[in-house]
């Protein structure tokens, strides 16, 4: 289990690219470009407004269906991975646009 204080910035980073890929209408499974997740990424923080909207949604959507929840924000998940491992290059420009 990770503590609080073991948290950083890659932690924090993973959990909120993870949850608007989760938000983003990016297909499950689909194989994806640069472009194409960064535009998920700035796309669903325009309509959701900001992180916290972000996870409100991801909340909602697994009260109301959890295993279809879970098994979005696992494929999500992946896809934050290999953002961040450099795997997928995320382009940043224009997320607060």
């Amino acid at each position: 289990m990770i503590a609080v204080r073991d948290l950083d910035e890659s932690h924090l980073a993973l959990a909120c690219i993870t949850d608007a890929v989760f938000c983003s209408d990016l297909e499950a499974g689909a194989v994806l470009t640069r472009s194409q997740v960064g535009r998920a990424v700035s796309g669903a923080l325009r309509a959701h407004r900001d992180w916290n909207g972000l996870t409100r949604v991801v909340r909602a959507a697994f009260a109301e269906a959890p295993e279809e929840a879970a098994s979005r924000e696992r494929w999500c998940r992946q896809v934050a991975e290999a953002v961040l491992s450099g795997d997928i290059a995320l382009n940043c420009d224009g997320f607060f646009d």
